[in-house]
């Protein structure tokens, strides 16, 4: 027979799990605009960016004690526009290996790349506008000024290391999703810090040996601690080697 304990931490897994298959019809609904060719321009940036782990880290950060039905909706619309700046960051990027002279025919596939990206660009503003918050948007268009400044620098500077973009975006999406469900300053760092740990360890393959630090705990009630632990649970979970 399964204990309260084991009986809420199977249902905050439920719950994310849940939320997530939200945000993906979210993202399929931002992307109906599209027609081919751009469509195919976005599918499969967006397959290859799977899971939505910048979405998950939302629907965690912004879980608020108490939770409600209301903060659940903001939440999504949040991590869907998150997981849909990432795909525009990534159509764009694929610019990078392309370049033609203006004879050559696929200066028109130049041309409908940038095309889709902008278009993802703008479907990720109006996901983050229907937080109806206006600090999240600021925030959230803080975090693409930074992006793009970032990768901008490791292309036209040599030496600068590669700019760590999951990191940047997990770290303003906790700030912004904590800011929806109303988190005071120290709880934002202490999530922030784990955030930083986490996209450590993602990019390390480390996240069998992840757990809570004390300094987070310390701040959550025990409903945002349950869907903490089933965020970790999630990530190993979606982010294990295939046997």
């Amino acid at each position: 027979m399964l204990s309260s304990t084991n009986i809420a931490g199977t249902t905050a897994e439920s719950e994310l799990r849940e939320e997530l298959a939200t945000v993906a019809q979210e993202l399929r609904a931002a992307r109906e605009g599209l027609f081919p060719p751009f469509s195919q321009l976005v599918q499969q940036p967006q397959k290859d960016l799977a899971p939505l782990t910048r979405a998950a880290v939302v629907l965690t950060a912004g879980v608020g004690a108490p939770d409600d039905a209301g903060l659940r909706e903001q939440r999504i619309y949040l991590a869907a526009a998150l997981e849909m700046l990432h795909l525009a960051l990534n159509v764009h990027t694929t610019l990078l290996g392309m370049s033609a002279p203006a004879n050559d025919p696929s200066r028109s596939l130049l041309g409908s790349t940038i095309l889709a990206g902008d278009f993802c660009f703008s479907r990720s503003a109006g996901l983050a506008v229907r937080t109806g918050n206006a600090t999240v948007v600021a925030i959230f268009a803080d975090a693409l000024k930074r992006v793009s400044e970032g990768h901008l620098r490791h292309l036209f500077e040599a030496e600068s290391p590669a700019f760590d973009e999951t990191r940047e975006l997990i770290r303003a999406g906790i700030v912004a999703a904590a800011t929806l469900a109303g988190a005071d300053m120290a709880w934002q760092a202490a999530a922030t810090r784990f955030g930083d740990t986490l996209a450590t360890a993602l990019a390390t393959d480390a996240l069998s040996d992840l757990a809570l630090d004390h300094e987070l705990l310390a701040h959550l009630q025990p409903e945002q601690h349950r869907r903490w632990d089933a965020l970790l649970t999630w990530f190993r979970a979606s982010h294990s080697p295939p046997r």
